[in-house]
This record gives C-alpha cells, structure tokens and sequence, in this order.
C-alpha cells in the first residue's frame, strides 16, 4: 500500500508486512534526468559545490573502475589486408584481371604465355598496393 503523501512523495513509502517495511525513497527509483540537481545531490551523496570526498570518489573508482570506454582491439595485419582488398575499385580490378585471364585463356593465343601478362599484372599491382 502506498500511503496518502502518493506515489512521488519525498516522504518513504510503508509497504505491507510481507515486503518487509520502509521502502527505498521513490525518488531514488525515478530516472535520473527526471530528478532535480538537489535529489541527485541527496541519492548520490554529494555536494554541488564540493563535489565528492577524497574516500567516496575512491570507493566509487574501486566499485566501478576508472571512467573510460573500451578500447576496440587493434586489428591484425593480415585484417588490414583484407580490409584493403574489399574497397570498391579493388574489387572491380580483381574482376577485371579475372575477366582478363578468362577471356586469354578461351582465345585463339591461350597456349601463349605472354597473352596472360595484363590480368596477372593487375593483380600483381592490386596486391603490392594493399
């Protein structure tokens, strides 16, 4: 049951026996963008104009650790080398140098070794660029 103060009273709620009593301040329950800057002040235990103590920020930083983002993992070598083959002009070298052998390779000159040189150039190139 909540008592006659309502349901976003500053005042503690009494709840039935079975919860077992006093409940947490409704205010600590609300999002905190929704709260004033003076009962985030009370819920987080610190003063607008000091900030926190030396001991609170510290038992913050051991219970939360330090405030950073993760850093992403360095990609691997051969990740950038895949990553450098899959742009959009590389892929349509690499086709083109397919193209290239195939149409060699199904020509009248395809016993001819030298009739394969620009498909293998162009990958050849494509390669040392990435």
């Amino acid at each position: 049951l909540i008592d006659s103060a309502g349901p976003f009273s500053l005042a503690p709620r009494r709840t039935g026996k079975a919860a077992g009593g006093v409940m947490a301040n409704p205010t600590s329950l609300m999002e905190p963008d929704m709260q004033s800057p003076e009962q985030l002040e009370a819920a987080f235990g610190t003063s607008l104009s000091r900030g926190l103590t030396s001991s609170k920020a510290e038992e913050i930083l051991k219970r939360d650790g330090p405030n950073e983002l993760e850093k992403p993992p360095k990609p691997t070598l051969l990740m950038l080398f895949i990553m450098q083959l899959t742009g959009f002009v590389i892929v349509l070298l690499l086709c083109a140098a397919v193209a290239s052998i195939v149409v060699n390779g199904t020509g009248p000159k395809k016993d001819d070794i030298l009739s394969y040189t620009t498909g293998k150039a162009i990958f050849i190139i494509v390669l040392i660029n990435a």
